[in-house]
């Protein structure tokens, strides 16, 4: 399946496939070099709202992927797939900051925490650490 590509950034689509490192079919981010499908990302952009807020989401949805894959040893050799994923989830941690909003709350099903204490003023409460 191609992928829309054109490389001039100059929409929410391209700009997500350039951030994700998804601009060239058949050699994509995903585990055996898959892309992701426009209606994928198109997809990503509409349910997050923002572009920057897609990247993130396709961040997380990487590191997902490439987390299910073990670390291989042979003979003195060692391949550390898994590592790959944290990478993934450092870089949507950081778009979600870009993004505005809290890490690891939109697209997780978690909620951003909300507090109403007396010591509210000591804290952000919409950041959560993990």
């Amino acid at each position: 399946m191609a992928i829309t590509y054109d490389g001039s950034l100059l929409t929410d689509l391209g700009r997500v496939r350039f951030h994700l490192g998804d601009t060239v079919d058949d050699s994509g981010p995903k585990p055996a070099d898959a892309n992701f499908t426009d209606a994928e990302l198109n997809g990503l952009i509409t349910s997050e709202g923002t572009w920057p807020g897609a990247v993130a989401a396709g961040f997380e949805n990487l590191a997902g992927l490439w987390a299910k894959h073990p670390t291989f040893n042979a003979d003195g050799m060692a391949t550390n797939q898994s590592d790959i994923a944290t990478q993934y989830r450092e870089s949507a941690v950081m778009w979600r900051q870009r993004a505005g909003s809290p890490a690891s709350a939109q697209g997780s099903g978690m909620a951003p925490v909300c507090r109403a204490d007396g010591y509210s003023q000591d804290l952000d409460n919409v950041t959560v650490s993990e």
